[in-house]
């Protein structure tokens, strides 16, 4: 059960009637399909907005699925208006800004380093959370949070130790990573204003379709390479379609009606973490002893969130 302090508003469409640990359970798994998307970036053949246009195209028929057996049932409550749209859409955008800067950061560093970085948003969705939407966060949620950016910060440090300077390359991807944070944080607060009025599966299609002509756009603008030129590299973008994006946001984006926005962001440094044993694997990307006690840091701030 999420703390009172992160509750949902009263106007809100009623809540999931699965159990709590059943939505916790689910936001565990999205974020977990999430921390392989870098994974499948790296296979991708395509520039980093075309592979944002393939992540959304790939997922758009199983959301308009979703959308439609969710208009199936009988609704109760506050209808969404056309007032819904503007956040809905909004977090289309912002999920379109942070797509494209995630996947172009992995072209000047690692994959556990941008995921990790990237995935800092809990910082300022707890202060967004607490500003706009007044849920204040409770001193389990607060300590936890400290407890996931110590565990990130023993991952990322040891990247830099034994050198006498960062090359430029590193300092670009990390910066372009750090940008992808704050607009996943924007675009986290954008849905949970949206779920007040409307069903996930709804938000889920209509912001994906206004991330996937974001994408497209960038990609023509920046001249990328947008048909993917292998098997390798179409299996990629199908993967983050489906995965990704369709499995793990659309979880994600589910679960966001049972947890306030700085719990459910709390949980999204979990990415970071599959995304390193993940890298390490394929990749051979070997996490130090530090970095493997930031992880360790990182599961225990995630069952923190979930006794909050």
């Amino acid at each position: 059960m999420s703390a009172p302090a992160l509750s949902t508003p009263a106007a809100a469409l009623p809540q999931p009637s699965a159990p709590a640990l059943a939505m916790f359970l689910a936001l565990l798994a999205g974020a977990t399909c999430i921390g392989f998307s870098g994974i499948f970036v790296r296979f991708a053949d395509v520039g980093p907005a075309s592979a944002g246009f393939w992540r959304m195209a790939f997922a758009m028929p199983v959301l308009a699925l979703w959308m439609g057996l969710e208009q199936r049932r009988p609704r109760r409550g506050t209808a969404a208006g056309p007032g819904v749209m503007f956040p809905i859409v909004l977090a289309g955008i912002l999920f379109g800004i942070d797509v494209v800067l995630y996947n172009a950061s992995l072209g000047f560093t690692t994959i556990a380093n941008a995921s990790l970085l990237g995935n800092l948003s809990p910082v300022a969705v707890v202060l967004g959370g607490w500003l706009l939407l007044g849920e204040r966060p409770s001193r389990r949620v607060l300590g936890a949070l400290a407890l996931a950016l110590g565990g990130a910060l023993m991952l990322v440090l040891p990247k830099f130790a034994g050198t006498a300077a960062p090359s430029p390359g590193a300092l670009m991807g990390d910066s372009l990573a750090i940008a992808a944070a704050l607009s996943y944080a924007a675009y986290i607060i954008a849905v949970r204003r949206a779920r007040d009025r409307a069903e996930a599966g709804r938000i889920s299609l209509i912001s994906s379709a206004t991330c996937a002509v974001f994408c497209l756009v960038a990609a023509l603008t920046l001249g990328e390479t947008i048909i993917p030129a292998s098997l390798t590299g179409w299996l990629a973008v199908i993967g983050l379609g489906l995965v990704s994006h369709a499995l793990g946001q659309g979880l994600i984006t589910l679960s966001l009606g049972s947890y306030g926005a700085g719990a459910a962001s709390l949980v999204m440094v979990w990415p970071s973490m599959v995304s390193v044993l993940a890298a390490w694997a394929i990749f051979g990307e070997q996490p130090s002893p530090a970095q493997a006690f930031g992880g360790v840091a990182i599961l225990a701030a995630v069952l923190m969130v979930r006794k909050g």
